[in-house]
Formats: structure tokens, C-alpha cells, sequence
């Protein structure tokens, strides 16, 4: 029992929903010793659906880093090629099949949030018993009670985005992916921030719950032009954040003109048409949220005067002549 209370007590101390999901599958296999535990969750490119490993671990395994698992499209499975786990997420129940090598698979619905749902697989020897299916539903019933908590502490209230909470956490994972030394033809990890054109104005004439609206929708449309595997953040206002992974410099350039021009052809309610400026740069080894975010910063000022509803890349603005390096212990100025 006391080792029962120390590990939900180390559930409670998660404050992020990847390491809930790392957290809930070695709990499962501390107490139930199956032959493997994984939570999966479906993706979606607008094209194909398909499931991502979020967490996987068999007993006496260390728990692995989710950031480490495929993160490309074309190599995550398609949804009806786990049509056990398809069928669990659409009936919303337990689920169950034999595996081929012996012994049982079960299915249980985690989650089903906008645009993602989230399965428990569990394969076991023999098939669960009525008291294992018990403790099983217990540990799943307060899994969501608790993911619920985390959920709404790190997510912004009006867009459903990240809020700034869990920026620092998942910006050292980006890190993670810097090439070394720099090298622009390598996929590496970009910091852009993003910034309403005239947001005062639209506030202003057609007040703020319009205003709401049109922060809206840019959320929408920030979810739907990025991978799962980026991380898009409300910084507050009409200021957004985005943590771009696996990206040369070629295809961060591609991909933020690309929503760029998906903003300034999107036709918002009663507003008509906005635009967005941004500002992008390369992260570093050594970096940190404060530099980086000071770099990002100076571009999205650099698009701003240069007439608005641009990309700017700062460290081709530096290259050109038009930014100065930057120097340490520099602020960081939102606006």
C-alpha cells in the first residue's frame, strides 16, 4: 500500500501531459507486470489520421523519452492499421483481441480531445481477470481527473494553444534537435513568434469580443499549418509562439510563409481581411528561452517596419546588415 501512495504521489507531481502519459504506463507496469504498456494518440496532416507513441515501456525497461519516438508523418501507422485501437477510440469502451504470439491485447479510451484521441494498449499473457479490470479502471479514472488539471494549467483558455507555463520545458527539448555546428541544410529547431497586424484597430472598432473571435480562429489556424510535433504557444494578447523541430532553414522559411499567406487570405467574420508579422530565428546550443525569444523579437520589429505581414529571419538580417549581432543581456520588448 505504501508503494501504491509514493507512486500516484509522483503521478501528482507531473505538471505536463507527455510526462503524465510516461508516468501512467510505468505505473502499469509496476502493477500488473504486463508484457508491454503504451498510450497512443491519433495525429492528423487534413489528409490521413494516424497514431503517434506517445509512451511505451515493458517492466524493467527504462521509460523512454517521447520527444525520441518517430515524429515524420509517413512513418506513424495509418488508423486502420490499428484496428483494434481504432475501435477502441470509436466505441469509446473496453476493447479486446489475441495477439498473434499468445496471450491478450487490451484497448482502453484515454482521451478524447479536439482533434486527438488517446488510447491505453495493454498486452498481457492471460486476459485481464474481473479484479485487474477493476484496479485498471481506477487507475484510469483518476489519470483523467488529474489530466484534466494539467490539461487546464498549461493551455491558454480562449485558443486551447499552450500558454507560456510549459514553454521553457518543452524549449530545452527542442534544443535537443539543434544540429552541431550550425549547418543550414540540417534539420534543426527554430523559435518564431508571431504578431496580429493592427490587433489594437480591430479591438477598437469592433470590440472585444470580436477581437476574441479573431484570436480564435488564428488558433485554429495555427493548429491546423503545424506538426504535432511542433509546439504552438499564446503568449498573450495577440502575440503567439511557435517551437519549430526537424526543419532546415529552407523549410522553417516555407512553412512560415505558408501560414503567413494562409492568414492574410482568411476571411474573419465582420473584421474581413487580417495579416500577421513574423519574426524567426535559429536555436542554439547555448541558448536560452530569454535569447532566443530577444532574437525573434528583433525580426518580428524588423517586419513591423518593414511594412508588416511578412517573414523575417534574423539571422539573415544580421548577414545582410540590417540587424546588429546580438549582444548578451538584452530585454526583450513585446508588443
Amino acid at each position: 500500500m505504501r508503494q501504491w501512495v509514493d507512486q500516484l504521489a509522483d503521478v501528482t507531481g507531473v505538471r505536463d501531459l507527455e510526462q503524465l502519459d510516461l508516468s501512467l504506463v510505468g505505473l502499469l507496469c509496476e502493477t500488473l507486470a504486463p508484457r508491454r504498456v503504451c498510450v497512443y494518440a491519433t495525429v492528423s496532416d487534413g489528409e490521413d489520421t494516424r497514431w503517434y507513441l506517445r509512451a511505451s515501456q515493458t517492466p524493467g525497461e527504462t521509460l523512454p523519452n517521447s520527444d525520441a519516438l518517430t515524429l515524420r508523418m509517413d512513418e506513424l501507422p495509418l488508423r486502420a492499421e490499428r484496428p483494434l485501437l481504432a475501435r477502441c477510440a470509436d466505441e469509446q469502451r473496453l476493447c479486446s483481441a489475441p495477439l498473434e504470439q499468445g496471450g491478450t491485447a487490451s484497448a482502453f479510451a484515454l482521451f478524447d480531445d479536439p482533434g486527438m484521441m488517446g488510447v491505453l494498449l495493454l498486452e498481457t499473457e492471460a486476459t485481464l481477470s474481473a479484479a485487474q479490470l477493476r484496479l485498471v479502471g481506477s487507475l484510469l479514472r483518476f489519470y483523467a481527473n488529474f489530466r484534466c488539471l494539467v490539461h487546464d494549467n498549461e493551455r491558454d483558455l480562449l485558443t486551447g494553444l499552450y500558454n507560456r507555463k510549459p514553454f521553457d520545458e518543452h524549449f530545452d527539448r527542442a534544443l535537443d534537435t539543434v544540429a552541431v555546428p550550425a549547418d543550414e541544410s540540417a534539420p534543426s529547431s527554430w523559435l518564431a513568434v508571431f504578431d496580429l497586424d493592427h490587433f489594437k484597430r480591430v479591438n477598437d472598432l469592433f470590440g472585444h469580443l470580436v477581437g476574441d473571435e479573431v484570436l480564435l480562429l488564428v488558433g485554429r489556424l495555427l493548429r491546423q499549418s503545424f506538426r504535432f510535433s511542433d509546439k504552438v504557444f499564446r503568449f498573450g494578447g495577440e502575440e503567439f509562439v511557435l517551437l519549430l523541430r526537424g526543419a532546415d532553414a529552407e523549410d522553417s522559411l516555407r512553412v512560415l510563409e505558408r501560414f503567413r499567406e494562409r492568414v492574410a487570405t482568411h476571411e474573419f467574420p465582420q473584421v474581413g481581411q487580417m495579416s500577421v508579422s513574423i519574426g524567426y530565428t535559429a536555436l542554439k546550443p547555448d541558448d536560452t528561452p530569454h535569447s532566443a525569444l530577444e532574437r525573434a523579437d528583433r525580426a518580428v520589429y524588423a517586419a513591423k517596419e518593414g511594412g508588416r505581414n511578412r517573414v523575417c529571419h534574423f539571422e539573415r538580417l544580421v548577414s545582410e546588415g540590417r540587424l546588429a549581432p546580438q549582444e548578451a543581456g538584452g530585454s526583450v520588448d513585446f508588443f
